[in-house]
């Protein structure tokens, strides 16, 4: 009679052991989404002005925690399922915060670039990865797009850039809905885009965009010539502005900007040293990118999730107001940029 009553025990013992590792578990991810939403707000208050990147990286090694929690696979997982499986999209986001705040600088972001009205000069949202929304007082445009619902952007933006056909670069959802809409989509793949397949002059309104085609890896033949990098003279309404996004390029030799370049976009790690690329294009400043992608897998052999104590560590030796970092969903606006005020039903419009 002993035995039963032994196994018995055993099931209960085993039912009330995970019944209280999933309270720990679950007020773990509560304090953790607090960490996060109050990590989130300073970072929005606190942009990068050329003397706080210690105290930003403070705010940003919670994100990078929450970050460090979650696999390659379950990013992927969840990817998957936007367009697919709604609800497994919700699932996850529930279940992992750093998707849930993924999810929400992303739906903030498109309204705040939805509603906000540059007066003069240049403001520049940071969405994901190295897709950026760019907005003058007459045009809107992005370059490498990427996330869950980005497709709602579409109405808003004149023109859509793509320097390469990887998955981290792409949404293909807001290709559709920019050609649906009669918009420009530059690529060098997607059918019914405008192809580029080397380098050219575009216009789009008072826009220029110049393409230099770069590699994405300059030491391997088949990686050659296959990376649209954009040079962006944003137009006399943003006091010609320009903006130099290389993508996935690696090769420093082919980057070749034609004028002042104020803001420089590149990859964080790909082969190329940041430092002499900053000093070849000699920008006013440069946003540093490809940091915590999720879809990549921080462990090795393939370790290519850069953090962002990495990507920090590849400017160390760069003036702070010359090469920043940025997370998701922050907001930066060129010198002598002025924004037209938001009227108050805006600001509270959910």
């Amino acid at each position: 009679m002993g035995a039963p009553v032994k196994r018995v025990g055993l099931v209960v013992v085993s039912v009330v052991w995970a019944l209280a590792w999933g309270a720990v578990a679950e007020g773990a991810d509560a304090e953790l989404r607090a960490q996060l939403a109050q990590a989130r707000s300073w970072l929005e208050q606190n942009p990068p002005d050329g003397t706080n990147a210690p105290a930003r990286r403070v705010r940003m090694a919670v994100l990078q925690a929450a970050g460090d929690r979650l696999s390659d696979l379950d990013y992927r997982d969840y990817a998957r399922s936007w367009e697919t499986n709604t609800p497994l999209a919700d699932l996850l986001e529930a279940r992992h915060p750093v998707l849930g705040y993924l999810r929400g600088t992303t739906v903030d972001v498109m309204d705040e670039i939805r509603r906000t009205r540059v007066r003069e000069g240049l403001a520049v949202w940071f969405v994901y990865n190295m897709g950026y929304v760019f907005k003058t007082p007459r045009a809107c445009f992005g370059i490498d797009l990427d996330g869950r619902g980005v497709e709602r952007l579409a109405p808003d933006l004149d023109f859509l850039l793509n320097t390469h056909e990887h998955g981290d670069h792409v949404h293909e959802p807001l290709f559709r809905a920019m050609l649906a809409l009669n918009k420009p989509v530059v690529t060098r793949w997607y059918p019914g885009s405008l192809l580029v397949s080397q380098g050219t002059n575009l216009v789009f309104g008072e826009v220029g965009v110049r393409v230099d085609l770069g590699d994405h890896h300059r030491e391997q033949p088949r990686q050659r010539d296959n990376m649209l990098m954009f040079e962006v003279d944003c137009g006399p309404s943003a006091n010609h502005a320009g903006i130099y996004h290389s993508g996935d390029g690696n090769n420093l030799e082919k980057m070749r900007p034609m004028r002042p370049v104020d803001v420089l976009i590149l990859h964080v790690s790909v082969g190329m040293s940041v430092p002499e690329a900053v000093r070849h294009v000699k920008p006013r400043t440069t946003f540093v990118s490809h940091v915590m992608e999720l879809g990549h897998s921080p462990l090795p052999p393939h370790a290519w999730r850069w953090s962002y104590d990495y990507a920090f560590d590849v400017i160390r030796d760069l003036p702070e107001r010359e090469a920043t970092v940025l997370t998701w969903g922050e907001r930066w606006l060129a010198p002598g940029t002025a924004l037209q005020p938001e009227p108050d039903d805006a600001r509270r419009s959910p």
